[in-house]
């Protein structure tokens, strides 16, 4: 392991643990819940949040959208159950027989190839029949094409279907949103039409984390969640009725301290102007760590000495702090998400300043912020 880190992104398992049981107690007791790890568990760490989850938290079944993660996690010893649950290009389809992983299905030249793949190894792979609902960008339409795919999966002889799923794309806006009401009638009769045709399903799954929060109707025998066990409400108005708890902390460390003076500039193409007589901290954290432009050069704030001031811009590796009276020394943290004495920056906090989302916020951090197990 390389611990010459200039910054870190700390979990606190513990509280993902607790996150994950909140969560299970919330739901009914017989739904069980589909941790869903991908984009590097939103930037978690793909391999030590699977862990978690399938060690301490026991989920029998994980979920993620791409072939080379999946694959990742069966080659770190991830045994149980995984699905992938976004689409699989052509040419990696035998990654699923080999590694013995469940994926989606929603057309007929994918279950052909699948099908063959399966019959040369004397395996059955298993399916979940993606259904498109309204968020148009996978799946089969319930009625005539659902009806053509299973015919066509009836002859093949190395599929088993076990399960169907969708997915909401309006279910963060408010509680019962319409078009997700019209979205879960259209599963249901999916569903339906499939159980109708001879295929008994084991996994039925409609539900993300915002769903989670008021679509108990559609529940199914599981939902798809990851942001609410990361402690994460996705509610677009921050309605977080589980009481879920943030396990992160991101932090990088000052590298110089030094005052400049009205009329000076700081960083390339003198991006800030000074305006009074200030003391500026460089912080070892810049733009290629893969944080959100707009989350330093946009003065989003940050934690020094438990005070919260404010980024003054990035460089590449580097950013800016005005640290005007507060007293600080080289060395010591700067805490970008987390608590620092009285002061605290929430996740929440800056998807508003930053106006996105934490997926996008986190899943973007790259391999060289630390990730930090506690």
């Amino acid at each position: 392991m390389n611990n010459f880190y200039n910054s870190y992104f700390k979990v606190d398992t513990e509280t993902v643990v607790r996150n994950f049981y909140k969560v299970k107690d919330y739901i009914s007791p017989d739904t069980d819940i589909i941790p869903v790890i991908k984009g590097n568990c939103y930037g978690y760490g793909l391999v030590p949040m699977a862990k978690i989850f399938a060690e301490r938290c026991h989920a029998p079944l994980l979920a993620n959208a791409a072939m080379y993660e999946a694959v990742e996690l069966r080659q770190n010893g991830i045994n149980c159950d995984i699905l992938i649950i976004g689409g699989i290009p052509q040419h990696l389809l035998h990654g699923a027989v080999e590694y013995d992983l469940q994926v989606p299905l929603f057309e007929e030249v994918t279950a052909k190839k699948l099908n063959d793949l399966a019959a040369g190894t004397g395996k059955t792979i298993k399916v979940h029949i993606k259904l498109e609902t309204g968020m148009n960008r996978l799946g089969v339409r319930p009625g005539a094409d659902l009806s053509a795919l299973l015919d066509q999966v009836k002859k093949l002889k190395n599929i088993k279907v076990v399960g169907a799923y969708t997915h909401f794309a309006t279910s963060t806006a408010d509680y019962y949103d319409p078009f997700a009401l019209e979205q879960f009638e259209k599963f249901k009769e999916g569903a339906a039409q499939i159980e109708a045709a001879g295929f008994p399903l084991t996994y039925k799954h409609c539900c993300n984390s915002a769903a989670i929060a008021w679509f108990r109707e559609a529940y199914g025998t599981h939902v798809r969640s990851c942001s609410s066990i990361l402690g994460h409400m996705a509610m677009e108005d921050g309605r977080e009725p589980i009481g879920l708890e943030e396990p992160v902390e991101i932090g990088a460390y000052i590298t110089n301290i030094h005052s400049v003076s009205p009329g000076e500039t700081i960083g390339y193409s003198r991006a800030y102007k000074v305006q009074r007589p200030m003391k500026v901290a460089t912080l070892s954290i810049g733009f290629a760590d893969g944080f959100y432009p707009k989350w330093m050069r946009g003065g989003g704030p940050v934690l020094v000495s438990g005070v919260k001031t404010r980024f003054l811009g990035c460089c590449m590796d580097q950013s800016f702090v005005d640290v005007t009276d507060i007293p600080c020394r080289l060395g010591q943290k700067a805490i970008l998400i987390g608590r620092d004495g009285g002061e605290r920056i929430t996740t929440w906090d800056m998807e508003q300043f930053c106006e996105n989302t934490f997926e996008y916020l986190y899943g973007t951090v790259g391999p060289r912020v630390e990730r930090i197990y506690i």
